[in-house]
C-alpha cells in the first residue's frame, strides 16, 4: 500500500511467517512498526538469517515490550526500539524519547487520568485499574475520558531532557491479561503479567507463553529453548515468583512447540488468562 507521504507495506500478522519474511526481504523497509511479539519473532529471523533487513527505527506497539525483546531487537538491528504506548481508538498515547530514552505522554494531544476501580485518581508512583483518555485532535468523533483497562504507573521522578510531558515509567498490561488464581490464604489473588514476565524474561528460550487452564494451572509454551535451565527448574522459579504474591498454583506444566499460537488478530500474547 502507498499513503500519502510514503510509500508503505501493511503485513497480516496473522498470515505465515515464511510469508511475512519474504515479503520484508523484497520490500527492505526503513521503518519497522509491529506489534512487540511480532518484533521479537521478527528479530529471531533476523538473527538467523532467514530475514534480512536493516530499517533505521523499530516501533514496537499494542502490547508490553519485554526486556527480551529489546535486546533482541537491538542485537538484530544494532540500534534500541523505540517503544510506543498505542490503542486503536486514541492513537498514540506516549513514546520514548531519543534524548533520554523514557516514555513521554503526548500531552499535548491527549489528555490522560490514571484511575481505581471506582475511577477516583491515583497518584504518580501507584498503579491504576484503568486508563481513561481524552483526544484533544478528534473533531469528526472526539473521545472524552475513554476508558482502557490497562494497569500503568506514572513516574514521580524529575527528567531533564527539555520536554513538559509527564512521563510514564511502567506498564503492567491489561487487566484482562492479569491472572485470577487461588491464594494460600483462601479466595484468589489478582496477578498481573509482570510476576511472570520478570521471570520468563530471563530464561534461554526464543519465545514463551503462559496459559491459564479452567482448573487454574498453568501451561508455559516455549520455543526454541537453548541450554542453561531445565524445565523443572524454570517451573520452579514461576512458582517461587508467584508464591511471593500469596498464590497457591495447582499445577506448573513446560510444554516445547515449533510456534506461538496467535490470535486471529495475528497477536502472539505473552499471557492468556482463562475467561470462562
Amino acid at each position: 500500500m502507498k499513503s500519502w507521504w510514503r510509500p508503505s507495506l501493511r503485513v497480516p500478522a496473522s498470515q505465515p511467517l515464511s510469508q511475512t519474511v519474504e515479503q520484508l526481504n523484497q520490500w527492505q523497509p526503513e521503518i519497522l512498526i509491529a506489534y512487540a511479539s511480532m518484533v521479537g519473532i521478527l528479530a529471531e529471523e533476523q538473527l538467523t538469517g532467514r530475514l534480512q533487513i536493516q530499517p533505521r527505527v523499530v516501533y514496537p506497539a499494542s502490547e508490553v515490550l519485554t526486556s527480551r525483546t529489546r535486546n533482541q531487537a537491538k542485537e538484530a538491528w544494532g540500534n534500541e526500539p523505540f517503544n510506543q504506548y498505542v490503542a486503536t481508538e486514541t492513537a498514540s498515547i506516549a513514546a520514548e524519547h531519543l534524548a533520554c530514552r523514557r516514555m513521554h505522554f503526548f500531552d499535548d494531544l491527549v489528555i490522560t487520568e490514571v484511575v481505581d476501580e471506582q475511577y477516583r485518581p491515583v497518584p504518580a508512583g501507584e498503579y491504576g485499574a484503568k486508563l481513561l483518555v481524552t483526544t484533544l485532535f478528534s473533531r469528526t468523533q472526539p473521545l472524552i475520558r475513554y476508558e482502557l483497562n490497562d494497569s500503568v504507573r506514572v513516574s514521580t521522578e524529575p527528567h531533564h531532557c527539555g520536554l513538559p510531558f509527564a512521563v510514564l515509567e511502567s506498564i503492567e498490561g491489561r487487566v484482562e491479561d492479569s491472572f485470577s488464581l487461588p491464594a494460600v490464604s483462601g479466595g484468589e489473588v489478582l496477578v498481573r503479567p509482570l510476576v511472570i514476565n520478570r521471570i520468563m524474561d530471563i530464561a534461554p528460550v526464543s519465545g514463551w507463553q503462559v496459559v491459564q487452564q479452567a482448573d487454574s494451572g498453568l501451561v508455559v509454551l516455549l520455543t526454541g529453548a537453548h541450554d542453561g535451565m531445565t524445565d523443572e527448574t524454570l517451573a520452579n522459579q514461576i512458582s517461587e515468583s508467584l508464591a511471593q504474591e500469596g498464590v497457591h498454583i495447582p499445577y506448573i506444566r513446560i510444554e516445547h512447540v515449533s510456534e506461538i499460537p496467535k490470535t486471529a488478530a495475528g497477536k502472539a500474547p505473552l499471557i492468556k488468562a482463562y475467561r470462562p
